[in-house]
Order: C-alpha cells, then sequence, then structure tokens
C-alpha cells in the first residue's frame, strides 16, 4: 500500500518539475523511473514490484502519445544493475509483462470514461 503512495507523489512530483520548469516529461520519465527503482530497492518490495510498476507507466505513457517517455521507462536501471546479465533477469520480466497487462486495463477503463469530442 506504501508502494502506491510513493509511486502517486513521484507522479505529481513530475507534474510539478513539468509545469514550473517546462522540462518535457521523457527527460522528467528517466529521474521518476531512477528515483522508482532505488526506492525499490532500498525501502521498497524489490525488483518485481520495479518492474510491475514500470510496465503500467511505459503502457500508460505510450497509449497517450508520450513517445519520450515510454523511451525512459524503459527497464534500464535494472539491466545496469544486473550488469546486463540476461540469465539473472529473465526471472523479472513475467512482472513486467503483468505490469503492461495493468496498465492496458487502465488505459482502457480510462477511454471508458472519457466522452467523446
Amino acid at each position: 500500500m506504501l508502494d502506491l503512495f510513493v509511486a502517486l507523489g513521484l507522479f505529481f512530483l513530475a507534474l510539478t518539475v513539468i509545469r514550473r520548469f517546462g522540462w518535457a516529461w521523457g527527460v522528467v520519465g528517466v529521474w521518476l523511473n531512477l528515483l522508482w527503482f532505488i526506492y525499490q530497492n532500498e525501502l521498497g518490495q524489490g525488483w518485481l514490484i520495479y518492474m510491475r510498476g514500470v510496465g503500467l507507466a511505459f503502457l500508460l505513457a505510450a497509449g497517450y502519445r508520450q513517445y519520450g517517455l515510454a523511451w525512459a521507462l524503459l527497464p534500464w536501471p535494472l539491466l545496469l544493475a544486473g550488469r546486463f546479465e540476461m540469465q539473472m533477469l529473465w526471472p523479472y520480466f513475467p512482472a513486467w509483462g503483468e505490469g503492461l497487462m495493468l496498465g492496458a486495463l487502465v488505459y482502457l477503463l480510462t477511454g471508458l470514461f472519457k466522452r467523446p469530442a
């Protein structure tokens, strides 16, 4: 439950930075991804929740046509931490798929409640 509040806090921090400084979502997304990774490694539940969160945010960014943000939200901190050893990282990729499916569900549900223009 704490992870949800941290994720919302990071989102609102990003919104504040974007509105105040006028930075692009892709630039802020790199820092969001890194902060989410550090939080999950140090205080959170680990790499599985990191991959679910990144998958969810990646699909929402791609769905709302924020392609720079989608590229920034690929799991590059995990690849760097794992020293690009794919044998060690394979068990974590199904969690990314779960995050992508959850992102698709959120994207479809928000589309249901939008009024056509």
